[in-house]
């Protein structure tokens, strides 16, 4: 089972070799590529091979690539390795809008339960009113229970002044950790064989990964709570140890299932049940994550 998470911070050549990749800088290291989860390269004046590319994508391995700003701007998501990718598609299409909106609905509410959860584990206040609004979440959310949570949430777990729209370090924190574990959503949504750009609620044309914006949303707040302890209203840069102790997070113990899981495994938890859900058009097999406090998870 894959359970590394590579960060390249600095200047590389990125190949492969007898199954192992080779990060190669000073000197050689190597890394076999059936431990590795995901990799973000994070240096603009990394070299990564098409045979590694390649390599990497027939081992499921999620391939970050981030931008100037040390933002994640693309993401490698395996194709063709889901031997009935048309079933797949099929259940997919054949998805009603009662369905999508039950999903919906139950999403929405886990989200809001781990916002409650998250500002309770900050000992913060308002978290009765998140729980009440968790539990009045109706079918496609046709109440905005999402937004009334939002506006309570924030402004409570960073600050009255708090706002998503500001260009600081607590924002470029949390824009940084959503786009790693969504990149991992993806990477699960096409290996079930299933199409990203098919939201159940999502559904801009202009979006690839409208699913992946749909099944993140619980998860959501573990980004956040990791932001809440680690990066202070005052913080001045977005520095090289926040992203990789972000990124870190996909180490991050889930609980999911009545299981406790790595929040890496918990996604694919996630993806899975979807999936079963799309082939019988019920949401009863649905798993989401509910909020702990952040430790690594162990495995036995």
């Amino acid at each position: 089972m894959a359970f590394r998470n590579i960060y390249i911070e600095n200047p590389a050549r990125l190949s492969i070799k007898d199954k192992q990749l080779v990060v190669s800088q000073s000197k050689d290291y190597t890394i076999p590529v059936s431990d590795i989860q995901s990799l973000v390269i994070d240096n603009l004046q990394t070299i990564l091979t098409a045979p590694a590319l390649s390599f990497l994508a027939e081992n499921q391995v999620a391939v970050f690539i981030c931008d100037q700003r040390h933002m994640p701007c693309a993401v490698l998501t395996p194709l063709g390795n889901y031997s009935r990718k048309l079933q797949a598609l099929n259940y997919q299409l054949s998805t009603t809008k009662r369905f999508k909106d039950r999903i919906w609905q139950k999403i929405i509410k886990q989200k809001i339960a781990n916002q409650a959860t998250c500002l309770k584990i900050n000992d913060k206040p308002k978290v009765p009113e998140l729980e009440h609004l968790s539990k009045q979440v109706i079918e496609g959310d046709r109440a905005y229970c999402e937004s009334a949570a939002a506006r309570l949430y924030f402004i409570n777990l960073y600050g009255e002044g708090f706002s998503r729209r500001v260009d600081n370090v607590q924002n470029a924190a949390m824009n940084y950790g959503y786009a790693i574990i969504r990149g991992v959503i993806a990477r699960d949504i096409c290996s079930y064989g299933y199409e990203p750009s098919l939201g159940v609620f999502h559904s801009n044309e202009l979006n690839a990964f409208n699913l992946a914006d749909d099944l993140i949303e619980p998860y959501r707040p573990y980004v956040d709570l990791w932001v809440s302890k680690n990066i202070s209203e005052d913080e001045r840069y977005f520095l090289p140890k926040h992203r990789r102790s972000l990124v870190s997070l996909l180490f991050t113990e889930v609980e999911i299932d009545d299981e406790y899981r790595s929040l890496t495994n918990a996604i694919r938890k996630t993806v899975s049940s979807f999936s079963s859900c799309c082939r019988v058009n019920s949401t009863k097999f649905l798993k989401l994550p509910k909020l702990i406090t952040l430790k690594q998870h162990e495995y036995e």
